[in-house]
């Protein structure tokens, strides 16, 4: 089976981590891939780190200049490209990529080979404001192209129950259309290697990973904490990461008086020795399409706290492995984070069954073989 990837990259993200992880456990099972990077100048610009991963792995890669807006000469060099190498399938990932297969579709009678996509999220801006209701999904070009592209594309899946399910109810696809396959990573064993008193600055230390950008929720971290202060002033957060909320974020921490309980780590490449010498991290998204910082925190044995909306529902149970939190509460969740670090036997058991679900389930084979049964399935 020949199969080519092709994806919009201008960094590497979760979608790239994905591609990073599947890519080589495809070949190992005999499937031939390739890879056809999309790319602007002014995000990201020709080769970089994720190309040379690809070919350091013998992966055969190809790259071509979108520009800002959809042009015909690169529609007609994707095309030319699928045709000449004679791929069994085209598999795409992210809107971009979606875009100009739906556009050759359209204007240049189509693809030689089945088209595939992944949907491994949905427009942030829209996420940042309502999550995954579905009920307040109008349309927007950014609905309309996925539902362009899932009336073109001969299947799809998404990574996620929550994800899958607001595609069908806001109508872009249909349940018979779109599969489901969670994300499965085989990452490095932890071990007390990582204990590391530079990544401990707080005596009691709930940590939170990510983007600076609003839908992750920092902020009602930040109005939990203060409402923590007086009662449990040995209790601290790290920001790790940066983005463009990063300034707002700090005025709200002197707004809040917590400039003691809060420390700012800015973008770190060593987010497992945070997470590690953390007592519970946080994700309070607005949502997730999966959230593979909670994968990251099962590996460190670390307990995960979370709203009550997907994705965090999803991968966790309640007090089995992990803590939900009623959405938006944040009183609700100061008191579960006060709870975790101050009953840290229970944490510990909780934080354990989660690494166990991960080895069981959420790992590399079985989204390896799910992902090949998938591509089966297509081609018949």
């Amino acid at each position: 089976m020949k199969i080519l990837f092709i994806q919009k990259e201008g960094g590497i993200f979760g979608a790239e981590n994905f591609q990073l992880n599947l890519i080589p456990a495809l070949i190992d099972k005999g499937i031939e891939i390739e890879f056809l990077r999309l790319y602007t100048n002014y995000q990201g610009g020709i080769n970089g780190d994720f190309i040379d991963r690809l070919n350091s792995m013998g992966v055969k890669t190809h790259q071509i200049n979108i520009g800002k807006y959809p042009k015909l000469s690169a529609l007609k060099v994707i095309k030319r490209l699928i045709e000449e190498k004679e791929y069994d399938l085209v598999h795409s990932h992210l809107i971009h990529a979606d875009l100009h297969l739906s556009l050759i579709k359209l204007f240049l009678r189509g693809i030689s080979c089945p088209w595939v996509s992944t949907k491994h999220g949905y427009d942030n801006d829209f996420t940042a404001k309502y999550g995954f209701n579905p009920k307040k999904q109008g349309l927007t070009p950014y609905f309309l192209l996925v539902k362009l592209s899932e009336r073109l594309c001969d299947r799809s899946y998404t990574i996620s129950h929550g994800l899958r399910n607001f595609f069908i109810a806001t109508k872009a696809t249909t349940a018979e259309k779109m599969d489901l396959i969670h994300y499965g990573f085989d990452l490095p064993e932890i071990t007390t290697d990582f204990e590391d008193p530079a990544f401990n600055v707080f005596q009691k230390q709930i940590i939170i990973a990510g983007r600076l950008v609003s839908f992750k929720g920092h902020r009602y971290l930040l109005e939990s904490l203060a409402k923590m202060k007086d009662e449990y002033p040995d209790t601290g957060l790290v920001i790790a990461g940066s983005g463009k909320e990063e300034g707002s974020l700090k005025k709200l921490v002197q707004d809040l008086g917590i400039n003691e309980q809060v420390h700012f780590a800015g973008y770190s490449k060593e987010i497992t020795k945070w997470m590690y010498n953390s007592d519970v991290v946080a994700v309070p998204s607005i949502s997730e399409g999966f959230g593979v910082v909670f994968l990251e925190a099962f590996n460190c044995k670390k307990p995960v706290v979370s709203w009550d909306v997907p994705a965090g529902n999803e991968l966790m149970k309640d007090g089995e492995t992990g803590y939900l939190v009623a959405p938006y509460d944040t009183q609700a969740l100061a008191d579960k984070m006060a709870y975790i670090v101050n009953h840290p036997e229970e944490a510990q058991k909780v934080g354990l069954e989660a690494h166990q679900e991960l080895k069981n389930y959420y790992n590399l084979e079985r989204m390896t073989k799910e992902t090949i049964d998938f591509y089966e399935s297509a081609l018949i």
